[in-house]
């Protein structure tokens, strides 16, 4: 991939994630517009441009996407990268990507280039889903799932998706505590993608931990748990490169003020 495409996904991913507020804030007209410009500046198609946003939507549901495609590592990095990172600190990326300050950074644009290189293409046919429409209808079958079996564990439900605490949902008996993270594909096939938080409580809570898996989203799904699954399987470690921002002030800086 060359490095104004490993660029434009940042750019692209800003306008996914934020989408009318992106849009307003390059100041750059419409969508259309806007996809024209950044076409422009970064010498690709504007349609391209769209495709990229697209290929980012399944992660903030603001249009279809493409969810039933798998993503892309390369975008999953950028997205991993950027994901912890407010607006406006995403949009201070896209904009020096799109100035061309970046190139005034050589260590910055470095790393951005190598969080969005593609060294896996072609490496792997595994498909992996990041939670969006796909997990949340996956969510949403597990609630219907319950509700009519209290399955896999007889108790009160209580809804955790909001709470980054490692699974999706708690239920409650008399005495116990048990956890599921639900996972949704939408075809039969395909692998997901425990955050480290998810894997790490599995592994604290053994088998009162399940995962539960919702398969074939686009047709007649199907439910499957898994009970303990960090004793069950043994899934590859990915480390990802997280980007953070920080402004940091030299010392000749500080004494030429005291001077």
């Amino acid at each position: 991939m060359e490095n104004n495409h490993k660029l434009g996904l940042y750019v692209s991913y800003y306008l996914s994630r934020f989408d009318e507020e992106a849009y307003q804030n390059l100041g750059f007209g419409n969508q259309v517009e806007t996809h024209n410009k950044i076409g422009e500046l970064l010498s690709v198609k504007p349609h391209t441009v769209k495709n990229w946003r697209d290929e980012f939507d399944p992660l903030f549901g603001h249009r279809a996407g493409w969810y039933q495609r798998p993503m892309n590592p390369s975008r999953i990095r950028v997205a991993q990268a950027l994901e912890n990172l407010d607006e406006l600190q995403v949009r201070s990326i896209a904009k020096d990507i799109l100035t061309g300050k970046i190139q005034e950074e050589p260590d910055e644009e470095e790393q951005l280039l190598t969080i969005a290189s593609d060294e896996t293409k072609g490496k792997s046919t595994q498909k992996f889903i990041l939670r969006a429409p796909t997990g949340k209808a996956a969510e949403e079958y597990f609630q219907k799932h319950f509700s009519e079996n209290k399955f896999p564990v007889d108790g009160k439900l209580i809804d955790c998706r909001d709470l980054g605490v490692g699974y999706d949902f708690r239920i409650e008996t008399v005495t116990e505590k048990y956890f599921v993270e639900v996972k949704g594909l939408s075809e039969f096939t395909g692998g997901v993608l425990f955050t480290n938080k998810e894997w790490a409580t599995a592994k604290e809570h053994g088998e009162k931990y399940f995962l539960c898996v919702v398969s074939n989203l686009n047709e007649k799904a199907e439910i499957v748990f898994i009970q303990n699954p960090a004793d069950k399987l043994n899934p590859k470690k990915n480390i990802y490169t997280s980007i953070q921002i920080s402004w940091s002030v030299t010392q000749s800086q500080l004494a030429e003020l005291n001077d």
